[in-house]
């Protein structure tokens, strides 16, 4: 009999703080959902510059990820592989997650004024184009379990959907959820929340994971109250759904960006939403 094919854990890694902190984050998953993981190079013209200014050879990239897969297996005591993929992030990335089947994406940032490669607008760029949900890290794991998750509930087409995935870490990593719901004056949206908060709670029950709920002010920003919600939680993570189509980067700030370059540096997991009217993960 085959053995039992693992979920996979894809890590994209620059050699950079960033890119550490990104494979210290995934192997502390990979051991908590007893799955696999991948670490993934791009060589694009900036590793071939690299290469060429420190006089040595295209077999230094296979070397340097095999160290790191090394040590990540000794120290986690998890599966591991590696592999280096010719082209740009923004395609090298989505192409080996499908080719991998992989179930999640990390990737480290500095925050959006870092100086490493998955910053700014190429961060968003790489998380509209995942098949996987992405977690974007800022710092080492530490005691982080991924076992403490906060799960926003919006008006906007898609907070739902985040429900399979609540579901998928609760299976994998015995992950709890704390939902945080938005809270406004309209009267019509309220009554919209509430009947999707009915629909989430029910699909969560169903699949018995444990969650609570709290209610964001009624005034004030909702991305700051979130940031604020999950401090105050000590929360290994934040679950939020994005829309691949309206995903952008702006030098001024989104909510979507306060929220994935969170100054508390607080681990974001981003939901690609394909389907924006339908609910997934019901019984």
């Amino acid at each position: 009999m085959e053995p039992e094919k693992k979920n996979v854990v894809l890590v994209a890694t620059d050699f950079t703080h960033a890119g550490d902190n990104a494979t210290d984050n995934a192997a502390v998953l990979t051991r908590a959902i007893n799955g696999k993981l991948v670490l993934l190079h791009v060589i694009n013209n900036q590793t071939e510059k690299i290469l060429k200014k420190s006089n040595k050879g295209p077999d230094y990239i296979d070397t340097k990820l095999k160290e790191i897969t090394d040590h990540l297996k000794r120290k986690h005591a998890i599966e591991t592989d590696c592999v280096a993929e010719k082209g740009s992030i923004f395609s090298a990335i989505p192409k080996v997650a499908k080719e991998k089947e992989a179930m999640y994406l990390f990737f480290g940032t500095h925050g959006k004024k870092g100086i490493q490669y998955l910053i700014g607008s190429y961060a968003l760029k790489v998380i509209k184009g995942s098949p996987a949900p992405v977690f974007v890290v800022q710092k080492p794991a530490g005691d982080v379990d991924f076992k403490n998750i906060i799960y926003p509930l919006d008006a906007e087409l898609g907070s739902k959907q985040k429900v399979k995935w609540a579901i998928n870490m609760y299976k994998g990593a015995g992950s709890q959820f704390h939902i945080f719901i938005y809270n406004p004056n309209e009267q019509e949206t309220r009554q919209k929340l509430k009947a999707d908060l009915r629909q989430v709670t029910k699909i969560m029950e169903h699949h018995k994971v444990p969650y609570t709920i709290s209610y964001a002010q009624p005034k004030g920003n909702f991305g700051r109250q979130l940031i604020n919600f999950a401090k105050e939680k000590n929360a290994d993570a934040m679950m939020i759904s994005t829309d691949p189509e309206n995903l952008i980067w702006n030098p001024f700030g989104t909510i979507d960006e306060m929220v994935i370059y969170n100054k508390e540096k607080i681990p974001v997991m981003c939901i690609n939403v394909k389907d924006l009217n339908r609910v997934i993960g019901g019984p």
